[in-house]
């Protein structure tokens, strides 16, 4: 990320490398230009289903932009409400696993995921 730490510098470093301007980006999300410029600006927070769209726009990780915008997936609070007791015990058993443990974990959810096919 060359050190970007807010969305509102990635959306901007984002277009330039696509070479989009920001009606242009406004326009392939559906929302103004002056929306765009906002939110390059850090003066208004989008919506996890706008970060999605412009992440697609952009050819961008969707994850890495949701972070940004402290937004959670449409998909993952889905996920969540469905399993609202499950996941927050589950969440804080791991909260401490180490980014090996993780890895490891990942795989598991995968694997299970095939057999499930």
């Amino acid at each position: 990320m060359n050190g970007v730490t807010t969305l509102a510098e990635r959306l901007s470093d984002l277009r330039a490398i696509k070479k989009m301007g920001i009606r242009e980006l406004g326009r392939a999300v559906g929302v103004t230009g002056m929306h765009i410029s906002n939110l390059e600006k850090g003066k208004s927070a989008p919506s996890a289903e706008l970060v999605l769209k412009l992440a697609e726009a952009l050819d961008a990780d969707a994850d890495e932009l949701l972070s940004l915008a402290d937004q959670v997936s449409p998909e993952v609070a889905a996920v969540i409400q469905k399993n609202h007791q499950t996941i927050p015990n589950f969440l804080r058993s791991a909260k401490d696993l180490t980014p090996e443990q993780w890895a490891k974990l990942q795989k598991q959810v995968e694997k299970m995921n095939k057999d499930n096919q």
